[in-house]
């Protein structure tokens, strides 16, 4: 058999969520394949193992592990630089996925959100109009349900957030409207350079026939030739989307269309969200009267800038979802103007690689006091005028307490990645709601 005409075998790199999403989607495909998982001390359970029905190796791959083997699907955590990828590489093996096994098997229009931060919301938001307008638009990819568990549901329109590490092994995604939000230092542990990671990102237009631009943000713009653009921005605009800075309102082709005070999200950074949503919205439908309207039931998704209680007059906000400089930075400008006391800065974890001394600028221009824990927190409490640094996060939400007076405000916003003290930032913001709760015990 000759080496064009011999039959697919695939490798699925990760036994997470995603990666048995994979394993679902090979096997309805009816292609053989074989499992690899990078955690030597991982046990694969008997009910697994039967799930799979195919062959499973955890930990040093054996020798010859790629003779034969044509694909290696790896799930977005498995960094793509490590050696046993190297030696797939090496031997002819494609390395894709599961965003390109998507987009070769989906047969509906897709939309595709990136950035580094906002991703969620615009995404849910997007998915929350459509369905408003009358389309069955399903909401996939790293929001929660795996890609290629939604080729199972029929939907009209696909929206998908896409992480760099998912863009990173995709070629044939082709998107009727894709986004990058915004660019700013995160995973770079990962990808080494900020130019990477935007390299990364930038995959999302390959493909794409209308691409939504911030016009205020180069980063935003494709690098890639796209035929057509839809701009957002927050200044005054003729054309496309735009911001009333004295009415609060978001315009489309220069006319108010819908006021921030009417909806459910808060801050600038969600006023560029909706204009994100609404612009990719507008390639289905033309109705934005409508489209704006769907807007004002949408309801945030938890842990991104959401209050969780008023304790003796002291607000607690939750944006534990803030895992990198630049959504620390959003969330804090977003609430300028807002805040009529204090504000109290919870912050710090695993900062990825990125220089947290970076977030001066924004501490000395929003934050009365900074809380810092955490790997890297050190940083933070250093760098802040006035600043603390504690062992934990029930130490961080009492020292705040204390530091607190009426009308004050403490904000859970780390810029920072959870995995050094939690199990990720939805845990960790758990933490943070029981030990507000135990305050008023």
């Amino acid at each position: 058999m000759t080496e064009t005409a011999r039959l697919p075998q695939y490798v699925i790199a990760g036994l997470g969520q995603t990666g048995l999403s994979c394993v679902r989607h090979l096997q309805q495909q009816s292609v053989a394949f074989k499992v690899w998982d990078t955690r030597a001390g991982f046990n694969v359970s008997e009910e697994l193992a039967a799930q799979i029905n195919a062959d499973i190796t955890c930990g040093e791959l054996p020798h010859n592990y790629w003779q034969g083997v044509t694909h290696l699907v790896l799930s977005p955590g498995i960094a793509t630089d490590l050696p046993e990828v190297a030696q797939a590489r090496q031997a002819g093996v494609s390395v894709i996925g599961d965003i390109e096994l998507f987009a070769l098997a989906v047969r509906q229009p897709v939309i595709g959100i990136t950035g580094s931060n906002g991703k969620t919301t615009v995404t849910l938001l997007t998915t929350h109009i459509l369905q408003q307008l009358g389309f069955n638009a399903v909401a996939a990819g790293n929001v929660g349900l795996p890609a290629l568990d939604s080729l199972q549901q029929a939907a009209d329109v696909t929206v998908l957030e896409l992480s760099s590490f998912q863009l990173e092994t995709t070629r044939s995604l082709a998107l009727w409207a894709g986004a990058i939000l915004n660019i700013s230092a995160d995973h770079l542990d990962r990808h080494h350079t900020l130019a990477a990671y935007s390299e990364a990102k930038q995959r999302i237009f390959d493909h794409c026939q209308v691409a939504v631009v911030n016009r205020d943000d180069s980063n935003t713009m494709p690098m890639s030739a796209v035929e057509t653009k839809i701009a957002t921005g927050l200044n005054p605009a003729s054309e496309d989307f735009g911001w009333d800075a004295a009415g609060q309102t978001i315009t489309y082709n220069g006319k108010p269309l819908l006021a921030l005070a009417d909806t459910a999200l808060v801050g600038l950074h969600n006023a560029l969200n909706i204009q994100s949503a609404l612009a990719l919205v507008s390639v289905f439908s033309q109705d934005m009267t409508a489209a704006a309207q769907a807007v004002k039931s949408f309801k945030s998704a938890p842990h991104r800038c959401t209050k969780i209680a008023d304790v003796a007059c002291v607000s607690f906000i939750d944006d534990s979802k803030a895992t990198n400089i630049g959504a620390t930075e959003a969330a804090l400008q977003g609430l300028a103007g807002s805040v009529t006391g204090k504000l109290i800065l919870i912050a710090g974890g695993d900062a990825k690689g990125a220089d947290l001394s970076e977030l001066a600028a924004s501490l000395t221009e929003h934050v009365d006091v900074v809380i810092a824990l955490g790997k890297d927190g050190q940083v933070l409490s250093d760098i802040a005028e006035q600043g603390y640094y504690v062992e934990s996060l029930e130490c961080a939400v009492q020292q705040a307490f204390l530091l607190a007076k009426p009308g004050d405000t403490v904000l859970l916003s780390p810029a920072c990645a959870s995995l050094d003290m939690f199990n990720n930032y939805q845990h960790r913001a758990e933490v943070f709601q029981q030990a507000v709760k135990e305050l008023s015990a």
